[in-house]
């Protein structure tokens, strides 16, 4: 069903659209102890038989510190594979850093499904440390916005043999009752779990874009100006939280494309 849920919840799928919404991302980049940004990303996702579209905002927001609000890069490319990451993507020690972690799981071989499985492993455990530090250290803001909910949310795709694959984790903290942190990943895997001729998953601030959705008769032809308009709808709603430019990337059977990218992004 549509969601207009806040982001700390679970996968969603569209009425009447096979639409999904892969749950809520933070956005959170910590860079040190004092400022880390919160609850800002929007990312958009469609996936088709042979091709997979991801649009994303453009704004690191910061909290618990003076810092401004800035340009950040969500949208990477290695190889033939696009990947995308919302959440709590670096550690204060920068000690964990997810866009170093899929560059090098990106490097072995195997398959998308199985090279995503083993930069899930090196995840929970390297992201399990950062927490326990953010709890001892900014037990606050731990409690408010990081204690049982989502904290990270990676997103691989690429094409092989006309075929488009798509891995998508999403990864939430529960606190024990001795205040130990645990880890719980929610899953997709497509086109395993993706049925339907055409499926799309938003992740981060999406109530606008999923109510746009609900209202649609049937999706356009034009996915990559839908995916576009989805985020920029999140951009209007969510100002503060949400901010352009938009990047957008394509993987398709003739390879990866950047229909949008900032030039601070491109080196």
């Amino acid at each position: 069903m549509v969601t207009t849920l806040p982001v700390n919840t679970g996968p969603r799928r569209a009425r009447s659209l096979g639409a999904r919404v892969g749950l809520g991302a933070l956005s959170l980049l910590v860079a040190s102890v004092t400022a880390i940004s919160l609850d800002a990303t929007t990312l958009a996702v469609i996936r088709t038989h042979n091709q997979v579209i991801i649009a994303g905002d453009s704004l690191l927001v910061w909290y618990g510190g003076d810092r401004r609000s800035q340009l950040t890069c969500k949208l990477d490319v290695r190889d033939d594979v696009v990947f995308a990451m919302a959440g709590l993507v670096v550690s204060p020690e920068n000690d964990f850093d997810v866009q170093q972690l899929m560059h090098l799981v990106l490097k072995t071989p195997g398959t998308l499904e199985e090279r995503t499985v083993v930069l899930e492993r090196l995840v929970q455990g390297r992201l399990l440390g950062t927490l326990t530090r953010i709890q001892m250290e900014l037990p606050g803001l731990f409690a408010k916005q990081l204690a049982s909910g989502f904290v990270l949310n990676v997103t691989l795709a690429a094409v092989r043999d006309g075929v488009a694959y798509l891995e998508m984790r999403d990864f939430y903290a529960e606190v024990a009752p001795d205040q130990s942190i645990r880890l719980r990943v929610n899953r997709v895997s497509c086109p395993r779990e993706c049925p339907r001729p055409t499926e799309v998953f938003g992740v981060g601030e999406t109530a606008a874009m999923m109510k746009y959705l609900g209202g649609l008769p049937e999706l356009p032809d034009a996915l990559p100006a839908l995916a576009e308009q989805m985020v920029e709808m999140e951009i209007a709603d969510r100002p503060a939280l949400v901010g352009p430019p938009v990047d957008i990337v394509r993987a398709g059977e003739s390879g990866i494309e950047w229909l949008h990218r900032k030039p601070a992004c491109a080196g």
